[in-house]
């Protein structure tokens, strides 16, 4: 399930150089303002020593300094996305690259850029703690011996029938389960299977939990979906095991729901999370990484959980997560055809780890 921000293959070449070209010139401009701030203190520095020494620079001389500055940073950068572009990298992981400071995500054949707020609890693992082992199923091998993690699926009535026995030999641990859907009506309603696979994953030992769409055009609305779900649940979160997500996704421009605001958006999940919570289960915000940065304000929904869904080489995602889909074609005993594959994330706390 979810979407996911990542390039696609173009028949219209034209239009990606156009794209690069674009992308190459406001970097240029960007660090061509930079050079000019490096020159600004340096100009400021050039004063100072004057008075203090003396020192009179002519004008052709202040400006050989400034091209010089420019000069230099223009190369750094030329240096940068050809080194990129010789290593085989995409467009997108290009300017991650090159923008560090910022998030970059692509959205209809758009880049856009969001600073990171440093002031959010923060992801605490490098690129290089987790990389696809056996069977292609994600690890992790940082070195922290206080990370547990724990292999997880998503499913629903579209996976057909599973043989739950056979998910658990497969050393898959908990399974996120569809509860609801709307039918051709726009009805709300259960997925047909939900029970089901509810039972069956239980009785297997794994634990449970469960998803529905955050398809609600008011915070009103979206506490009926979290009714809506809650009504179904027969289990306690304990007897769970795992959470209940909401799963945030940017809709198309024919939806109804595509004129909301950021602010619209961050109000129905956190009316949908505390209706949930205020039950006695754990909420979880569920989105791939374009719906995150582009529709949600983050910093009102940092108690919450996030699973995020990110299908890149690593997780490209600054804050901290509780789950990672990290595939959508997985391989899994007991399960015919393509399955997502999910990775649960737990660092252990001093009181854990005294126990």
């Amino acid at each position: 399930m979810g979407g996911t921000d990542q390039e696609k293959p173009s028949s219209h070449k034209g239009a990606v150089f156009y794209y690069v070209n674009i992308i190459f010139l406001c970097a240029i401009t960007a660090l061509s303002l930079a050079a000019a701030v490096i020159l600004f203190v340096r100009l400021e520095r050039l004063r100072s020593e004057k008075e203090v020494k003396g020192t009179v620079y002519t004008d052709a001389q202040i400006e050989k300094i400034k091209y010089a500055a420019m000069e230099t940073e223009k190369n750094r950068l030329l240096l940068d996305i050809q080194s990129s572009f010789e290593s085989g990298k995409s467009t997108i992981s290009m300017l991650r690259d090159l923008f560090p400071g910022d998030l970059v995500v692509m959205w209809e054949g758009r880049y856009y850029f969001y600073p990171v707020n440093r002031s959010l609890a923060e992801n605490i693992f490098d690129e290089s703690d987790f990389s696809l082992g056996e069977h292609g199923f994600m690890e992790y091998k940082g070195e922290n011996e206080d990370v547990v993690v724990s292999r997880g699926i998503d499913v629903s009535s579209l996976n057909g029938e599973i043989d739950w026995e056979k998910v658990s030999e497969d050393r898959i641990a908990f399974a996120m389960l569809r509860a609801a859907l709307r039918d051709a009506d726009g009805n709300l309603v259960q997925d047909e299977r939900f029970q089901e696979n509810m039972s069956g994953a239980k009785s297997a030992g794994l634990h449970t939990g469960c998803y529905v769409d955050l398809d609600a055009d008011s915070a009103e609305a979206a506490e009926e979906i979290a009714d809506f779900v809650l009504s179904h649940l027969t289990l306690s979160q304990q007897e769970m095991g795992a959470p209940v997500a909401v799963r945030v996704q940017i809709p198309d421009h024919t939806s109804s729901l595509s004129g909301q605001t950021r602010e619209e958006w961050t109000r129905s999940v956190r009316a949908f999370c505390a209706k949930i919570q205020k039950a006695g289960y754990e909420p979880v915000i569920y989105a791939n990484t374009a719906a995150f940065y582009m529709l949600l304000n983050m910093d009102e929904l940092e108690k919450y959980g996030k699973w995020i869904a990110d299908y890149g080489d690593y997780l490209y995602f600054p804050y901290q997560f509780d789950c990672w889909q990290y595939s959508l074609k997985g391989t899994v005993e007991g399960i015919e055809g393509d399955v997502s594959l999910d990775l649960r994330v737990h660092t252990r706390t001093d009181e854990e780890i005294k126990e």
